[in-house]
């Protein structure tokens, strides 16, 4: 009696095995290489700029730029005194530390703060501005405001009247308001000030110290 070659279809079953599991990932890596190819070569860049104009003092002008283009980080800082003197800096940023700063403003909502009217203090006029591209998508926002402090706590009431066509005089008494104050604009002033390594904020005081002593 011949005996079935049981040996012979295990091996066979194997090479097949062996070869369609070899198909399956090679596909897979080759899909994920396509994938982290796309990614290294889509372009990529962040812009944060942050003025404070003075309206008094020695100081007249600080600003704070920030950018990172395709995972390379540069900070800078520039104060510019009453007399058009000038202490600048740029600095290589090592890490992520704009990425989080980026993450941050984004997370206190600098995309969806406006210009305010300038009330409070008018001793700074703060200016914010962010670009942002992302692969063949990019956009950009710029607002300003004067005293954050006021408006993240005080800033006043907004009144609405509602005219009901059945009444020729609306109810001036019990009129319903909404304070305006929001705190997201001081956030975004701190975060900005805030930022950096312990050599970036040193250097930072250094140059207004320059400024200072004339």
């Amino acid at each position: 009696m011949r005996r079935f070659p049981i040996t012979t279809l295990i091996l066979i079953a194997a090479v097949v095995a062996a070869v369609g599991g070899w198909m399956l990932f090679a596909k897979s890596e080759h899909d994920r290489y396509v994938a982290v190819d796309r990614v290294n070569r889509s372009r990529s860049e962040i812009r944060l700029s942050y003025t404070l104009q003075h309206t008094s003092g020695p100081i007249a002008r600080e600003v704070w730029a920030m950018r990172n283009i395709d995972g390379h980080s540069v900070a800078s800082y520039t104060a510019v005194d009453r007399k058009n003197m000038k202490a600048t800096f740029d600095e290589q940023i090592t890490g992520y530390d704009v990425t989080f700063l980026f993450d941050k403003l984004v997370q206190d909502g600098i995309w969806e703060l406006e210009t305010r009217p300038f009330r409070g203090s008018s001793a700074l006029l703060h200016v914010v501005e962010i670009s942002q591209v992302a692969d063949k998508s990019s956009g950009s926002h710029r607002f300003q405001f004067s005293d954050a402090h006021y408006i993240a706590t005080e800033a006043g009431r907004e009144y609405h009247i509602h005219l009901d066509p059945h009444k020729p005089v609306p109810d001036l008494v019990n009129l319903q308001s909404t304070s305006t104050a929001d705190p997201r604009y001081e956030k975004i002033a701190e975060d900005f000030e805030q930022f950096g390594p312990a050599r970036f904020k040193a250097t930072i005081a250094a140059a207004k110290a320059k400024l200072l002593k004339g």
